[in-house]
């Protein structure tokens, strides 16, 4: 059985595989089941709950779109877990986070100034992809260091649009 630690914005939870891939949620077996559709494209059900999700690996976890959210995702083993609780309690830990376009796009609102101190799942701008606005929030707390786009910029999928630290 391989162990993990999802954690999306402010929640963490653990999530167990089986060697038959049977995938269980905080120890509930609800039957979930996840495929790459293509790409960055992955259709997840979730008991009777049908979710299109588009994920891009960034750094060392993902920022996925789902039902015009941004969210931002980090999945870690528990060795993984051990070693960032060791890290911060030494003192060591000293992290940037950056943002990054989900998919090609039109800057509508940055919703945040550089020095801004922002929360986890604070909105930080707003995209526009195909007449549809996707607020971008924050995956943790932090500051603001950078801003590399201004309201009505075009940005390509993946392209760098904030620093946080």
């Amino acid at each position: 059985m391989s162990r993990y630690v999802v954690s999306i914005e402010e929640h963490e939870y653990h999530v167990d595989i089986a060697q038959d891939g049977a995938i269980s949620v905080d120890n509930h077996t609800d039957p979930i089941d996840v495929r790459n559709v293509g790409g960055d494209i992955y259709s997840v059900l979730i008991g009777n709950v049908s979710l299109q999700i588009v994920a891009k690996s960034v750094g060392h976890g993902y920022q996925a779109l789902a039902n015009n959210s941004q969210v931002d995702v980090t999945v870690e083993t528990e060795r993984d877990q051990l070693l960032k609780q060791y890290a911060t309690s030494s003192g060591a830990a000293h992290h940037r986070y950056e943002i990054h376009a989900p998919m090609p796009a039109l800057v509508v609102k940055v919703e945040v100034n550089v020095g801004d101190d922002v929360k986890g799942g604070q909105g930080l701008l707003i995209l526009e992809a195909m007449k549809m606005e996707n607020e971008i929030k924050s995956h943790q707390a932090g500051k603001v260091k950078e801003i590399y786009v201004a309201k009505g910029k075009a940005v390509e999928k993946g392209e760098l649009l904030m620093l946080l630290e």
